[in-house]
């Protein structure tokens, strides 16, 4: 069993990197990771203002809402970011925030279960996917860097935050020891995972912050001595939507 022990928790590990992979591909796929046309809520002195972006390879236009409405757009009242080698007269770092509602599907790779009915803390990598609902915010940052050529070159970063609720399932080691010699066989049980999270992504990199809490889906729930403990987990997350 121990030699068993050991394939199932190096294969659960396995697919959770794999999981990892493929979020970084799709990330880079997803257009909450871009910068694309839409409403965003800009900066003007001490106070945001809705505007609209079309964004461009070249140009990057922003309109005031009101001018969308007029028959014939005011070319005059448009501000404009051109691409490379230009610079907005009195251009200072501009930043585009949008909110959306977030749904994702998260893996949490790592557990940190505290001390729970008198055994020690315990660090748990076994396979665990969730679905995640949460508002998520958005940011654009728009900045001109010199070149050594004395030109500039425009540049755009992206950052965005989400907190929220996820449930799902996973698996974890049952065996004598995390039931204190109630039971003398080893498996991997079935169990629901829920709680909240709080997601952070840069550019094109994504992770989490998750605590929640495990139910065994069997007759021994009463038996593991992490049934119903609370934890703390690193996740990573697949955007749906």
């Amino acid at each position: 069993m121990p030699v068993s022990y050991s394939v199932l928790r190096t294969g659960s590990i396995g697919v959770a990197l794999i999981w990892c992979c493929c979020s970084c591909e799709t990330l880079q796929q997803s257009s909450k990771y871009q910068f694309t046309d839409g409403y965003y809520r800009v900066h003007e002195g001490k106070r945001k203002v809705k505007v609209y972006v079309q964004t461009g390879t070249d140009t990057i236009k922003e309109y005031n809402p009101d001018l969308l409405k007029r028959p014939v757009i005011d070319t005059n009242k448009i501000v404009s970011f051109v691409y490379p080698d230009k610079k907005p007269d009195q251009f200072r770092n501009e930043s585009f925030s949008k909110g959306t509602l977030d749904f994702d599907v998260l893996t949490v790779l790592f557990k940190y279960r505290p001390p729970a009915k008198g055994f020690p803390p315990q660090f748990n990598a076994t396979f665990n996917g969730a679905v995640f609902l949460g508002y998520r915010t958005d940011i654009y940052t728009l900045r001109y860097g010199a070149t050594p050529l004395h030109a500039y070159k425009r540049q755009i970063n992206h950052f965005g935050y989400s907190a929220g609720i996820f449930s799902g399932f996973g698996t974890a080691r049952i065996d004598e020891y995390v039931t204190q010699n109630a039971l003398q066989i080893q498996y991997d049980g079935l169990v629901n995972l829920s709680g909240v999270a709080l997601i952070i992504a840069v550019n094109k990199l994504t992770a989490g912050v998750t605590a929640g809490i495990d139910h065994l889906l069997d007759r021994n729930r009463k038996l593991w001595v992490n049934n119903g403990q609370p934890w703390i987990g690193l996740s990573l997350g697949l955007n749906l939507n």
